[in-house]
């Protein structure tokens, strides 16, 4: 049995890799089989990657070694559907290889190659992973990761005529030849567009096909029953080509989507629309060839995306909640007094202002412009509550992770939520998407804490009934404290690394994360807006925004900021 190094083209690809950050562009791919109807395949057209990565085909008498490790290198480039990687193998392997199945991103620099005869085996040390509808994951473990690799002599030469789909691809490498693309799809009441994330080679010619292609296919599955697509059943494009030209991409649907009426139109333009938005400037929309002339959706039918919220904090600070203004807070019109009595522990604020849901001493209230403030949950140990865009307030105990319940803006009877939070034996954060339709959770585990998100299904009255099979994301390093939505697509994590120092993390979900120091002591994040997506509440009760240079103190003496919901 031998054991050596990788020898690959790094030097090239790290010498390109500045220079294809630039000018890549946004695209998509996606699996062409699998469970889920797909469009149809994907035309093969030469992919004019001038600035990709080349690599080299194999060479005349080249060992099982190289052979392999060569298939891996040429496998990080897409370009023309992989046709370098695919020379690798024998004919038959070839036509069968699916490298859209999984994408293993790994280090790099521990790759180790086994030999046993024709047999090899190859193991990597991965840090992602992108699963066959390009949905991002961060590993759970960084344990070696063995694939098997079998060779036979085709026309003289060394070729692979077994290797797993997919492909391995080093962590520098995929940052340069895969891009994060945001696909869109509607809340249940067509009031918001919802973010999925998906990760697909860059720049190949199809790229439009490609995201037009996953689009029709449907949302990530831990989004499927949380959001609504305006697509009719089995809608799938009718040509295998998306073609663009003076900024307007040409799509032809398949015969499915003429069961749409003429605002189901509107909506599917505009779904295709904001999903090709970096790739096309329109979208000009046919069924089976017979072009569409659809209308606009007018401005008061266009739904919010990425609600923002107020650029004033929201805090309890003396005898007074409401928005931070300098470092003076101003009374909230009939909301103010009755948080104030409660003597507020964590609140969250509706986006039409007129709603709280409010962590006190005696447990968890609604409390409503109209009307007195209601008890919803008085079960001990809970943490800090989240309301929905409908009025449903959240609650949970700290011990109890799976026992969510809702109850009505009223205070009527709460019921439960289905939740399977894995591992889980304790909850930190629970925090509703602020359009709605997803909730992250930061939870502690058997062996540390764990970022979790999750679709929020709904009854017929819109009642949230359960959640979907999560999604785990990347939690920092240190204690996490506190995590607050940052952004329709973004979650941050505050956390205690040694003392009273802190990082703060910003996880895209289904993407990657980046990290920044956080103020010392600082226990409560929440989302802001204008210059800082945050600002974080420190144990002394000083409130901090970021700033170029660090951190600024906005007030002091403050007992709670709250969580904004969006803005009216």
């Amino acid at each position: 049995m031998t054991r050596a190094t990788r020898k690959a083209v790094r030097a090239a690809v790290a010498s390109l890799a500045s220079l294809m950050l630039l000018a890549l562009a946004a695209c998509a791919s996606i699996p062409d089989s699998g469970p889920v109807r797909q469009g149809a395949p994907v035309a093969q057209v030469n992919d004019p990657l001038d600035l990709d990565f080349n690599p080299s085909p194999p060479e005349r008498g080249a060992s099982q070694q190289r052979i392999v490790q060569g298939f891996i290198d040429a496998a990080s480039s897409p370009k023309n559907n992989f046709q370098v990687a695919r020379e690798y193998l024998t004919k038959a392997m070839a036509a069968s290889w699916n490298p859209d199945e999984s994408v293993t991103v790994d280090d790099g620099r521990n790759r180790t190659y086994d030999d046993q005869g024709t047999l090899w085996r190859v193991e990597v040390t991965p840090v992602a992973n992108v699963d066959a509808v390009g949905s991002f994951h961060p590993v759970a473990s960084t344990a070696p990761v063995g694939l098997n690799y079998q060779l036979v002599r085709e026309n003289g030469e060394w070729r692979i005529s077994v290797a797993p789909d997919g492909v391995v691809i080093d962590d520098p490498t995929f940052r340069a030849v895969y891009a994060q693309q945001t696909l869109y799809f509607y809340s249940p009441g067509w009031a918001y567009l919802v973010p999925d994330a998906r990760w697909f080679p860059a720049r190949v010619a199809s790229a439009a096909t490609r995201v037009a292609s996953a689009l029709l296919a449907g949302p990530a599955p831990w989004l499927t029953g949380a959001v609504a697509t305006s697509f009719p059943k089995g809608t799938q494009l009718a040509v295998p080509s998306v073609t663009t030209a003076g900024g307007v991409a040409q799509v032809d649907l398949s015969s499915e989507a003429g069961q749409a009426d003429a605002v189901q139109l509107q909506r599917m333009q505009y779904q295709l629309e904001q999903s090709l938005g970096s790739l096309a400037q329109s979208v000009q929309l046919s069924i089976e060839g017979n072009v569409q002339q659809i209308p606009s959706l007018g401005a008061s039918a266009l739904p919010l995306r990425n609600p923002p919220v107020d650029s004033h904090p929201f805090v309890y600070r003396g005898d007074v909640f409401g928005p931070l203004n300098g470092d003076t807070a101003s009374a909230l019109s009939g909301m103010s007094d009755k948080i104030v009595a409660l003597q507020p522990i964590a609140v969250t604020l509706s986006a039409s202002r007129d709603q709280a849901a409010v962590l006190s001493a005696g447990g968890v209230y609604s409390v409503r412009k109209s009307g007195e403030p209601a008890r919803v949950d008085g079960r001990p140990g809970l943490i800090g509550p989240s309301v929905d865009p409908d009025g449903w307030v959240w609650s949970v105990p700290a011990d109890a992770p799976r026992a969510i319940q809702v109850a009505t803006p009223t205070g009527g009877d709460p019921h439960p939520v289905t939740a399977n939070w894995p591992g889980a034996t304790s909850i930190l954060s629970l925090a509703v998407s602020r359009d709605g339709t997803r909730i992250a959770a930061l939870l502690r585990t058997p062996t540390g804490y764990s970022l979790m998100a999750a679709g929020i299904v709904r009854g017929g009255n819109g009642s949230p009934t359960s959640l979907t099979d999560p999604i785990e994301l990347a939690v920092p390093d240190g204690t996490p404290r506190s995590a607050a939505w940052t952004s329709d697509l973004t979650v941050a994590v505050l956390s205690t690394t040694a003392g009273q120092a802190t990082v703060i993390a910003q996880q895209t979900v289904g993407g990657e994360q980046t990290t920044t120091a956080g103020p010392a002591a600082g226990r409560t994040i929440v989302g802001a807006s204008g210059l800082a997506p945050y600002v974080v509440l420190s144990d002394d009760g000083t409130l901090l925004a970021p700033t170029g240079t660090g951190w600024q103190a906005q007030t002091d003496k403050v007992g709670a900021v709250a969580v904004q919901q969006g803005q009216p």
